[in-house]
């Protein structure tokens, strides 16, 4: 699969199999993130990739209860090891970085023929208790990963016109 295909057919999946992910496929995703480009190459970053149960339970409930979170076989948290640390331009790099690395899986997972959703609704505190994660790093997101009830398909995503997002040489 190219990548225009592999941006074509991901989708925010929000409806999950009762199948597994193998480890093996979830590492070979999981080196495509690594490759990911950070500011300064710093790789300010974190993975916690979760599936127990118990755990995924937990997340459900720090994620307002959204359904799919309990019912993906793994949820991976992206966690930004530096969350202050501002590039030059004044931007956070560990969102930019922590967005970059987490849309690389989201395009390896479609090309693996696996669903993935970006998840902004969650507490935060809650979710770095839960996962253990020290209280000076940030989580970004929450991403389910598994494989999805329905296709992944081709069919139109509802976008702006091209003309409406791009300029040329000025606002």
């Amino acid at each position: 699969m190219e990548v225009k295909d592999a941006v074509e057919i991901r989708r925010s999946v929000r409806s999950y199999r009762d199948e597994k992910v193998p480890r093996t496929i979830i590492k070979d995703i999981m080196e495509s993130v690594r490759m990911a480009p950070s500011a300064s190459n710093r790789q300010d970053w974190k993975f916690v990739i979760v599936d127990e149960e118990t755990v995924k339970d937990q997340l459900y409930k720090a994620a307002n209860e959204q359904s799919f979170v309990r019912e993906a076989p793994v949820v991976i948290a992206g966690v930004a090891t530096e969350p202050e640390e501002m590039m030059s331009c004044g931007v956070k790099a560990g969102t930019v970085d922590l967005s970059i690395a987490l849309d690389h899986l989201t395009l390896r997972a479609a090309e693996e023929g696996l669903g993935t959703c970006w998840i902004g609704a969650f507490d935060q505190d809650k979710t770095r208790e839960i996962l253990e994660i020290p209280e000076d790093h940030k989580v970004i997101s929450l991403m389910p990963l598994g494989y999805p009830k329905y296709d992944l398909t081709r069919e139109d995503k509802k976008r702006k016109k091209l003309e409406k997002i791009i300029s040329y040489n000025n606002f």
